[in-house]
């Protein structure tokens, strides 16, 4: 049986692209999405990149954001 382990930096940066992919797909900027969930551009940038960790909360206020399931952002095989 083959099990995929993937790294946790790996990780963190497929999130990061998830997220970055459905905000372009809504066609906002890293400064509006921030905006909409509290929190600074930067801060969100970095999230985008995987050199941030972020909270359950805050994978949910990025998807209500988004008008997505949080599992969306999790569907990174």
């Amino acid at each position: 049986m083959y099990c995929f382990i993937m790294e946790f930096e790996q990780f963190k940066k497929r999130v990061g692209l998830k997220i970055k992919y459905y905000r372009n797909l809504n066609d906002y900027t890293q400064i509006a999405l921030a905006s909409k969930i509290g929190c600074d551009d930067n801060y969100l940038s970095l999230i985008e990149n995987g050199r941030k960790n972020i909270s359950l909360k805050k994978i949910y206020e990025i998807s209500s954001a988004l008008n997505i399931s949080a599992s969306k952002i999790f569907d990174i095989e």
